[in-house]
């Protein structure tokens, strides 16, 4: 029976769903009441007519609602009828002192239901007219016999529970009206962070208002306060003047205007310390709603669409249309790799073996050329086979390791070891690795395949994801009976702090690696300094961890992140 028009509207259908439901009620109500007071207690009393008829008269409400749709004149039809009905009773039985008085207050709470506010007040205003006419016209000389004595008590509390019943009703569209905004909203969101442009509604006075759009994702931080032009304090200076320039044409013309701009991007703020890091955006502004609109163009908003350009558009998409190609590629490389790490571990083995071989030979005797010389090829030897090994614990298949092989491990030579294999790659991003390990710090108790793994794989994808320029720290210390391995970013010349959200998947397999050797990783995030990465490692005894087994979660819980 809901209007087509309002059937489809998530915030109009439950009011006109509760409006005809609580009208058929009613009506259907004042029928079953009818018959069975005339059975059983006589004819009724005219006020009981009047209730009576009025409850009727709501189904022909309803059919009117359901055909037109206007619930605002329902309503205030529907009020202004309870209203008229309460003020004859009042007329016919004692004037401003008859028991259904008080029921003038019940049309107002009625009239709330409306999404107009001219109904309200209407239908105040009809109630403070009837009380009027109750109150200073003379009263008809045909007056009923009252009711029982109990009758006024009856009315009140009658008049009480249709009043709790209408605002419960009311709180009822009210919290179906917040969630269906909530949803709405949620909505909205999702679809911002699928669209490719950031759109924008500049106000005649300045202000800037984010419509949708992933804003995040494109500048790296949500403006502070929409209600300024958070935008122009964003641009280079250089672009400053073209902004105003767009912005003045297309005010006094109506004719968009799209140009690119360098925008900053980050929490930074002017002033602040450190370099800003800069996007190349593209910015169009134009006229909204453009068609029939009689309004001055000087006093018409404006629709600012933000988006990426061209160059960036089309990297972004050759790295999405890469990464499955990567991911085929990834087993052939694997087994490539094991393949020649075999071939090369036994031609470093037969390297050692000849300079054994050498050593022991009758002529090379000892302090001479040759025995100095298989001395050097066999400390080579053992230095190639150590980095061959400590290169092939990196390979996936070793994550599923049954057993750890627990030993005493010093967290200064494995910081060594470990920024010794990173090195080339962060040359080659430009990005400087510093460690800073205390010299007394205690040894740790762990497998050491895993927690180089570990600690390897989370300073690699560290520098992976810094900018040029940037300083990854390492650093030991004690803390909570463990030791903790802390990786952090500093970005010199970037405004932007480093963020997990990207390293998710590599911090996930360093987590499980530490697990299964005791461990624990987490996520710290100090204020002004951007996210950390802490590496939890056990300071026990190899008896201890030998005698109580050690079992890691493989449920996969998520990473740990504290404040």
């Amino acid at each position: 029976m809901i209007h087509p028009n309002a059937a489809g509207d998530s915030l109009l259908a439950p009011l006109h769903r509760s409006f005809l439901i609580s009208s058929m009620l009613s009506g259907a109500v004042a029928l079953f009441v009818l018959p069975l007071h005339l059975a059983l207690a006589g004819p009724p009393h005219v006020a009981e007519i009047l209730v009576l008829a009025w409850m009727l008269s709501q189904w022909p409400l309803a059919l009117y609602l359901s055909q037109s749709g206007k619930l605002n004149r329902a309503i205030a039809v529907s009020s202004s009828l309870f209203a008229c009905t309460v003020a004859a009773i009042c007329l016919l039985t004692g004037g401003e002192a008859s028991f259904a008085a008080v029921w003038l207050l019940i049309p107002l709470v009625e009239a709330a239901f409306s999404t107009s506010r001219r109904t309200p007040i209407l239908v105040a205003a009809l109630c403070g007219v009837l009380l009027a006419a109750i109150t200073f016209l003379p009263i008809p000389q045909f007056q009923f016999e009252p009711l029982p004595v109990a009758a006024q008590f009856i009315a009140i509390l009658a008049g009480l529970i249709y009043a709790g019943l209408l605002a419960y009703r009311l709180s009822g569209d009210r919290k179906r009206t917040r969630d269906a905004v909530v949803a709405s909203e949620s909505r909205r969101q999702m679809m911002s962070q699928s669209a490719s442009e950031v759109f924008c509604e500049l106000d005649p006075g300045g202000g800037i208002r984010v419509l949708g759009g992933p804003v995040k994702q494109m500048f790296g931080c949500l403006p502070a306060n929409c209600a300024e032009d958070w935008l122009f304090q964003r641009l280079h200076v250089a672009e400053r003047p073209l902004y105003l320039t767009k912005l003045s044409d297309v005010r006094h013309s109506g004719a968009p205007a799209v140009f690119d701009a360098r925008v900053r991007v980050g929490a930074s703020a002017p002033g602040e310390t450190g370099q800003a890091e800069y996007r190349q955006l593209q910015v169009q502004i134009k006229l909204q709603g453009q068609e029939g609109n009689q309004a001055p163009v000087v006093d018409r908003k404006l629709l600012l669409l933000i988006r990426q350009t061209d160059d960036t558009l089309s990297s972004q998409e050759a790295e999405t249309a890469a990464s499955p190609q990567e991911s085929r590629t990834a087993g052939i490389s694997r087994t490539l790799l094991e393949t020649a790490g075999m071939d090369a571990r036994r031609a470093f083995s037969d390297i050692i073996a000849q300079a054994d071989a050498l050593q022991a030979d009758g002529g090379a005797r000892a302090g001479s050329a040759t025995h100095a010389a298989a001395g050097r090829l066999k400390a080579a030897g053992k230095a190639g086979l150590e980095d061959l090994d400590a290169v092939l614990d990196f390979r996936p298949a070793l994550s599923a390791a049954s057993e750890p092989d627990y030993a005493a491990i010093d967290i200064p030579t494995c910081l060594t070891q470990c920024r010794k294999l990173v090195t080339l790659v962060a040359d080659r991003r430009g990005v400087e690795i510093e460690t800073d390990a205390k010299s007394d710090l205690p040894p740790a108790v762990a497998d050491g395949k895993c927690l180089r793994q570990a600690l390897c794989f989370v300073l690699s994808d560290m520098v992976e994801t810094s900018k040029s320029g940037a300083v990854v720290t390492v650093s030991g210390r004690t803390g909570h009976g463990d030791l903790e391995i802390v990786l952090s970013v500093k970005n010199r010349h970037s405004s932007l702090s480093w963020s997990s959200d990207v390293s998710r998947p590599v911090l996930e397999f360093a987590r499980e690696l530490l697990e299964r050797t005791g461990g624990g990783l987490s996520v710290q995030t100090t204020l002004g300094h951007g996210e950390s990465v802490v590496l939890h490692v056990p300071v026990r005894s190899v008896q201890v961890l030998r005698t109580g087994q050690i079992h890691a979660d493989q449920a996969g819980l998520p990473v740990a992140k504290s404040a």
